[in-house]
């Protein structure tokens, strides 16, 4: 989970981070925290107004770019968003409860095992070959968009062995579009503040 902190001053809104943590499971989410130090002109109604409006914008914005990451997928994870207040902190999720997607963004370990195969795509004792299809992967860690790729025209290949890792690189598609978002994410709720205290009146 991505915080970020907005402390209203008199002379102007200092943004800062200062605090980052990663759930246990599900997709990165990032959370907006600001305690408010306000004086009497300023209105604090208008202010959640625009703010909410932005962060409605922002998570829009964050969701397509997930959307980015599958868009070549057979099967497509569905992601949802949720934003709004709860007391002075105004929350942005985005998050998937797809496990396929969970598996591909974080990675799967395992040991590597020997396996026997007993026909084309099988394993087992007693093989008379594994069959093993060219395959190219459609993800790329560091890289939001998706390309084409899966099982592909190619010689086959027959194995009596083969090793069987079970393993998936970690694409880390959170820290991906994270990282997209590092800067654009609090310029954006910046300007969103602007706006409104020239709204009501009181200009930073």
């Amino acid at each position: 989970m991505s915080i970020w902190s907005f402390q209203w001053c008199m002379d102007g809104v200092e943004i800062r981070r200062f605090f980052r943590d990663r759930p246990s499971d599900g997709v990165r989410m990032i959370s907006v925290c600001f305690d408010p130090i306000i004086p009497a002109p300023f209105n604090e109604g208008v202010m959640r107004v625009y703010l909410l409006n932005e962060g409605r914008k922002i998570a829009t914005a964050i969701k397509r770019d997930f959307e980015r990451t599958v868009k070549t997928w057979d099967t497509k994870p569905k992601f949802e968003k949720n934003v709004g207040f709860r007391k002075d902190n105004l929350d942005i999720e985005v998050f998937t409860e797809d496990e396929n997607y969970r598996r591909v963004s974080e990675g799967v370990k395992s040991k590597p095992r020997v396996a026997r195969g007993i026909g084309p795509g099988m394993v087992g004792a007693g093989a008379k070959a594994l069959t093993i299809f060219p395959y190219v992967k459609k993800t790329i860690p560091g890289v939001i968009d998706a390309k084409s790729g899966g099982a592909e025209a190619g010689p086959i290949i027959f194995r009596r062995y083969a090793l069987l890792a079970g393993a998936i690189e970690p694409r880390k598609f959170d820290e991906t579009v994270e990282e997209e978002w590092d800067d654009k994410f609090p310029e954006r709720l910046q300007e969103a503040l602007n706006i409104a205290a020239t709204k009501t009146g009181y200009a930073f």
